[in-house]
């Protein structure tokens, strides 16, 4: 891997050393059933009390509802429904948040650390969580491989350069440079304790 592959997955990178205690986990939509095993082990590690779980109809599958797909594995695994909030009509990681967060709100007063679920390279659905939901302060990611579309292996940060989905994060890299150059994303600081909101001025 040259220096320039090294600088693109550190910056896309959502990873954080470790997760902590939160008020719930986030789990973006995603059709692939292993995106919901790093939320079913932060929850049977008592590290949050609630799932949220987001997405839509598929646009290849209309009948397959992400959600609903990963709320019935959830179940399937002994959760407790009413562990989980299901939001069932987002098709975008904008939409997976700003549709869930009345949700979220509906059961929760204070939201202020939250544990994301993401793929390792989509450092950018962080920041799009801490956009849609202003209150909350740290975001731990709970990161997991997804494998790649053509030939079906994990692209982990070892691997993606010999992936045939590499250009996919080459192009992930650029549209959160433009999106952070743009301010459209809030500014997070990669600490030891999980991503934390930088306020303007401080």
């Amino acid at each position: 891997m040259s220096v320039s592959d090294d600088r693109v997955a550190d910056f896309v990178d959502a990873s954080t050393p470790g997760l902590g205690k939160a008020d719930l986990i986030f789990v973006f939509g995603s059709t692939l059933p292993e995106a919901v095993s790093p939320a079913v082990e932060a929850f049977r590690s008592g590290l949050a009390p609630l799932i949220v779980l987001t997405g839509g109809p598929n646009r290849r599958r209309p009948a397959h509802v992400e959600s609903e797909v990963h709320a019935h594995l959830l179940q399937a695994q002994g959760i407790e429904p009413e562990r989980l909030l299901v939001e069932r009509r987002s098709r975008t990681s904008v939409e997976n948040v700003l549709l869930a967060r009345p949700l979220i709100e509906e059961r929760l007063r204070s939201i202020r650390t939250v544990i994301a679920v993401v793929k390792w390279w989509q450092r950018r659905q962080v920041h799009v969580l801490a956009a849609g939901l202003p209150t909350v302060e740290r975001i731990y990611a709970a990161t997991w491989n997804p494998a790649g579309r053509a030939d079906g292996r994990d692209y982990d940060r070892s691997s993606w350069t010999s992936s045939s989905d590499r250009p996919r994060i080459q192009r992930e890299a650029e549209y959160l440079s433009k999106l952070l150059t743009s301010e459209e994303l809030p500014g997070l600081s990669r600490t030891e304790a999980g991503w934390v909101r930088v306020r303007p001025g401080v």
